[in-house]
């Protein structure tokens, strides 16, 4: 789970997939694997399905569609190790 983890490059990676300014993370951190971020748009999937009303601030905030964001491969080209 994301919450375990005491990386905090998950955590920009789902913030950047839910188009929140996270940035990139400095070195020596970089980008996931692309494995990595798949795991991080389950979790988002699953909470989005679960409990929509969790994400809907960030949408509202950042006028963003979570469900474009999260099933539209273009959002995550650059934030794992191709």
């Amino acid at each position: 789970m994301l919450w375990r983890l005491k990386n905090p490059l998950p955590i920009k990676t789902a913030m950047n997939i839910l188009g929140m300014p996270a940035g990139k993370c400095r070195r020596p951190l970089g980008k996931m694997t692309k494995s990595g971020v798949d795991m991080v748009i389950r979790a988002i999937r699953k909470v989005n399905a679960a409990e929509p009303e969790i994400l809907k601030p960030i949408a509202n905030f950042f006028n963003v569609d979570i469900i474009e964001r999260i099933n539209n491969s273009d959002y995550i080209t650059d934030l794992f190790y191709s």
